[in-house]
């Protein structure tokens, strides 16, 4: 069976040189990427635990989900179909 869709990041306007063929590959790489950003953020705040919010469910409805990392770093991962126009 053939994916009909890719999953592309984007971060700060910037994509990810790489389109991913789920969500969860998607999500998995921006948690990798800002693994010691998201570690920094839970240990400070005064010592509240502020926990970045990355296990959020894939948007189905718009293809476009948001993921929060911290303060300036907005990633969005996209949905986009595959089209193949073969004669």
């Amino acid at each position: 069976m053939m994916n009909n869709a890719v999953f592309i990041v984007v971060e700060n306007g910037d994509p990810y040189p790489i389109a991913y063929s789920s969500f969860a590959s998607a999500a998995a790489a921006v948690k990798e990427t800002h693994a010691k950003d998201m570690e920094e953020q839970t240990m400070e705040a005064y010592g509240i635990v502020v926990s970045p919010k990355t296990d959020i469910p894939e948007n189905t409805q718009t293809g476009k989900t948001y993921i929060y990392i911290e303060k300036e770093i907005h990633i969005y991962i996209y949905k986009l179909p595959i089209l193949s126009f073969e004669s």
